[in-house]
């Protein structure tokens, strides 16, 4: 995958270009096919406002019809997962959604202690964070192990420990979803002091919920299951 830009910040917008040397078991591109893609970094969330197929310029003899009768083949179902995959390697733009969480130590899970309301309100709202900004095919779980370097049951043995009146999981414990309380937010917000802006102004530090998101998809369009915030376009030069 090739891009147009060496760093994603906070809405930073980047063109990702890719084509069938890209195909890793994720997607699938037929060849003397290019997808370029736009995609945004919202408060770490990667979202792909647009999606174009075309013919590889290089490719001067393909026709319009050959073109679509690849199409059918197109498997970008999982598109989003492999953007998130590759803008995360470190051999490249190293990009991590946990930047964009408020920063805080929580060593506590991984050592065994004792956690405070703060460090259980703190622990909440990372893990609606993660079900809001990790692509819906990779399992939070497993990532926020890895990022809080525990093992994946600790992890579920610790959302089920969140006490009551800071938490609120909706759904199987393996599924995403859930809320933060008022008194889980007052006290982040009280962590954080002047900087509780960031948390404010942030829309996935507070709850998750399938359902919901659904219905804030109206005015965008699915397609085979990815979430397009404009059109799918075919694009012939």
């Amino acid at each position: 995958m090739k891009i147009n830009n060496n760093s994603f910040g906070l809405n930073e917008k980047l063109s990702v270009f890719i084509d069938s040397s890209d195909n890793d078991g994720l997607i699938f591109i037929p060849k003397n096919i290019q997808l370029t893609a736009e995609v945004e970094n919202y408060y770490g969330k990667i979202t792909i406002n647009s999606i174009a197929i075309s013919p590889l310029e290089s490719e001067f003899q393909i026709n319009k019809v050959s073109v679509e009768n690849n199409i059918p083949n197109l498997d970008i179902k999982l598109l989003d997962r492999y953007i998130y995959k590759v803008l995360s390697d470190k051999a490249g733009l190293a990009y991590s959604p946990y930047t964009y969480f408020p920063e805080y130590d929580f060593t506590v899970f991984e050592k065994g202690r004792r956690p405070s309301n703060l460090d259980w309100a703190m622990f909440s709202s990372l893990y609606v964070f993660s079900c809001n900004v990790l692509p819906v095919s990779i399992k939070v779980e497993l990532s926020l192990a890895k990022f809080l370097r525990i093992s994946e049951d600790n992890f579920k043995r610790f959302i089920k420990k969140i006490p009551q009146d800071l938490f609120r999981k909706s759904g199987h414990i393996d599924s995403r979803g859930g809320d933060i309380s008022l008194n889980a937010e007052n006290l982040i917000k009280e962590y954080l002091g002047v900087d509780e802006n960031t948390f404010e102004s942030n829309p996935f530090l507070k709850f998750y919920s399938e359902v919901d998101f659904a219905w804030g998809l109206s005015i965008e369009l699915i397609f085979s299951g990815l979430i397009l915030h404009s059109s799918l376009l075919l694009i012939f030069s």
